[in-house]
């Protein structure tokens, strides 16, 4: 009986996932920041401070409005397309806690671990040597915790899909580090004070900026095409809006 109950929870839950929409708009709102990064990643040495937070400044405007957009956006897919084929319908409101839900797992999904990589790596090794190597270990540290969120995921939800998300974004991971390893390390001038305008910082500061670029650009396809199959065979098993039996 408990297993009955829970399988039925974990299809309650995933059935905001069963049409595929949420992946394909998260994914593009990861593919255009990916983006922005990408383009946005060159630093040139005499205007840090005003590229820094020229880029930064882009980064949570797009956040921003993408998030709005990618909601709303979700909205009309589900109440035209996915709604009329199963006959649900959503609620009029938004509440307060499904909108601190979204905050909490933006902030799971992004700030946390990338705090957690740059805490454990300052703990763990010196100063430049931290920087130094940051190019070739933050994607794939990310990659790891990104993976785990998704298992976690896929576990909460019961969508065996996520897994593949999962194991997807942790060889992505691995293939930026390895790449950006193969290119070769930053060399940082022994007993050099960090200093941010340094050519060598500045120069990792980049590397690191193209490897997380390249690592949300390849989640972002991944998503995207997760949800391009999910939609498909939503739409074979749903071909016509639902209608109830008279």
């Amino acid at each position: 009986m408990n297993v009955q109950i829970d399988t039925v929870v974990k299809r309650a839950r995933g059935y905001w996932f069963v049409d595929g929409f949420i992946e394909i708009t998260s994914g593009i709102l990861f593919i255009l920041l990916a983006g922005i990064i990408l383009i946005d990643g060159y630093s040139p040495e005499d205007s840090f401070p005003s590229w820094f937070l020229s880029m930064a400044g882009e980064v949570a405007i797009a956040k921003l409005f993408g998030i709005l957009i990618v909601v709303l956006a979700l909205w009309w897919l589900k109440d035209h397309f996915t709604y009329p084929r199963t006959g649900f319908v959503r609620g009029n409101h938004v509440t307060s806690a499904q909108v601190l839900i979204i905050l909490k797992n933006m902030i799971l999904f992004v700030l946390l671990p990338i705090s957690g990589l740059l805490f454990a790596s300052l703990l763990i090794s010196s100063g430049s040597a931290v920087l130094s190597s940051m190019p070739a270990w933050f994607p794939i540290g990310l990659g790891v915790l990104w993976a785990i969120l998704c298992l976690l995921a896929a576990e909460w939800l019961g969508l065996p899909r996520f897994r593949l998300i999962g194991a997807m974004t942790l060889l992505a991971g691995m293939a930026v580090g390895i790449w950006q390893f193969a290119m070769g390390l930053t060399e940082f001038p022994a007993n050099m004070r960090v200093e941010i305008l340094h050519p060598a910082m500045l120069e990792s500061i980049s590397r690191t900026l193209a490897s997380l670029g390249m690592l949300v650009l390849i989640c972002g396809v991944v998503l995207m095409f997760s949800g391009m199959v999910t939609f498909l065979r939503y739409r074979k098993e749903n071909p016509t809006p639902y209608t109830e039996d008279v």
